[in-house]
């Protein structure tokens, strides 16, 4: 071997190394508190340990020749990510596998193109060689000094840019990987990993296959098949870019199936959290309806009771009129300050503004529900309750006199609902959505809210809009629903 092919090897190694370590933070948590130290750390011990087992003499390799080419590599990269990376089996065992298959069926992918170009050049630089001599040209030491280290560029050359495209190919299959597979926080189970790992064992068994079959009897080595069967140059590089696919068509599919469960969980909390305001709103009905009952008995009662001080006490009523004034003042707190145009409503402003004050936060609501009954109320309801909630739970977050804001307003068939309320400005954003998630640590019965909201919203061929606005020091969130009367 000559020094520029050590060269080569150690770039390709080095190169290698970077997508391995990229590739295992796409699956585990690190250890490293400086990530670039890690890196580099990670890098140099994988090339120095891939370049001293590739120059050990075959007498001293720990494996057959038939499996030293994956074992050893499952071994070193299944290492290094206990060393540098927190522990998680599952997914050690899918992103090592994965990678060193991967990269050694792709070795099926580029000797093809390397066979089929020392095939071109070979004739070419004998056609070459003859041509110069037979006329003279150059005298034949001067060719044969030309020719070695001609074979020498030719052979660096074509080695360089099989690597390069086998190097390529598996970034672009590494970063398929990356991009589809489950999110960090999702942890694999049982059959979900066997679900995996099946394509990375299936591609195993065919490369052993192959190169078993390529194994000569005579003098132990590993023979070329590509003169005897020409077809090979062109389905060897087929055969490894479909099982490749293969690996990432299951990850995709995976990854389908986790986001299917996920809408699925989803849509059962929203169901829940829908009949849940709904019992809530029907028990807010009754209370309301009693209160009503009980505030106009009370006014009579009050009513009666002062006529009759009066007529039997005379002037010796005067020491319980304060007392009889603070008996309205208690009777007047049942009346409710918002007056939307639905008692359902009127109720639940009410609450919401109580729990505001509590928390001492400012409100200013001017909501009105639709005079012509478009809208079913328990969807208005569940509107209301998800806003003024979020609202209320992000503004209490905030210290300088927090406020909320609730109104509604109709254009054409349109009516539109507008919640806004001041928050940190902090807001938690997954890849592509275009909503905020919660904030809350457990996500698996929080930040379904705005979900739910625009679920109804969709109901009545609306949707929402979220706007975040900055006024000198103060962050806005506002959430406009707006949803459509069919009159």
């Amino acid at each position: 071997m000559y020094e520029e092919e050590y060269l080569l090897d150690a770039a390709v190694y080095a190169i290698s190394a970077f997508l391995g370590f990229r590739y295992s933070e796409c699956f585990l948590q690190g250890k490293y508190t400086n990530r670039k130290k890690g890196m580099f750390l990670w890098i140099v011990a994988f090339a120095l340990t891939k370049m001293l087992y590739g120059n050990m003499p075959e007498s001293y390799h720990p494996f057959p020749d038939r499996f030293g080419h994956i074992i050893p590599n499952f071994i070193l990269f299944s290492t290094m990510q206990m060393l540098f990376f927190e522990k998680n089996t599952p997914r050690q065992a899918f992103s090592a596998a994965s990678f060193v298959v991967g990269w050694e069926i792709l070795r099926f992918a580029a000797s093809p193109l390397a066979h089929a170009l020392f095939g071109i050049w070979g004739p070419f630089w004998e056609w070459s060689i003859n041509a110069i001599l037979a006329n003279g040209l150059l005298p034949a030491e001067f060719v044969m000094d030309f020719m070695s280290a001609s074979n020498r560029v030719a052979l660096f050359s074509v080695l360089t840019i099989c690597r390069g495209l086998q190097l390529g190919v598996f970034y672009l299959y590494l970063r398929a990987i990356m991009q589809n597979f489950v999110d960090m926080d999702h942890d694999l189970n049982v059959r979900e990993l066997s679900f995996l790992l099946m394509p990375c064992a299936a591609i195993f068994c065919v490369d052993l296959t192959l190169r078993l079959m390529a194994y000569s009897v005579d003098n132990s080595a590993l023979m070329l098949v590509y003169d005897r069967v020409p077809e090979t140059v062109l389905l060897l590089p087929l055969v490894s870019l479909f099982l490749l696919g293969f690996v990432i068509s299951s990850v995709i599919l995976f990854r389908g199936l986790m986001d299917g469960k996920e809408e699925e969980r989803k849509r059962l909390l929203i169901e829940n959290r829908v009949a849940e305001v709904h019992a809530q709103v029907m028990e807010l009905d009754h209370i309301y309806r009693d209160m009503r009952g009980l505030k106009h008995d009370l006014r009579a009662h009050m009513a009666n009771i002062a006529a009759f001080v009066n007529n039997r006490l005379g002037r010796d009523s005067e020491g319980l009129s304060p007392y009889l004034q603070g008996m309205e003042a208690v009777i007047a707190k049942l009346d409710f300050s918002d007056n939307t145009g639905n008692y359902l409503t009127d109720v639940i402003l009410h609450q919401f503004r109580q729990q505001a004050k509590e928390k001492k936060i400012d409100t200013y609501f001017d909501f009105h529900y639709p005079q012509n009954n478009a809208f079913d109320v328990y969807d208005v309801s569940v509107i209301l309750n998800n806003a003024l909630q979020n609202a209320i739970e992000a503004a209490e977050r905030v210290e300088a006199s927090p406020c909320i804001s609730l109104r509604s307003y109709t254009n054409g068939n349109l009516f539109f609902l507008e919640a806004e309320n001041d928050f940190d400005g902090f807001l938690k954003w997954e890849p592509n959505a275009d909503i905020p998630s919660t904030t809350k640590q457990d996500e698996a019965l929080h930040g379904i809210g705005l979900c739910n909201i625009r679920r109804i919203a969709e109901k009545y061929q609306g949707d929402i809009e979220i706007c975040i606005t900055e006024t000198g020091h103060r962050k806005k969130f506002q959430l406009t629903v707006m949803l459509y009367q069919i009159r």
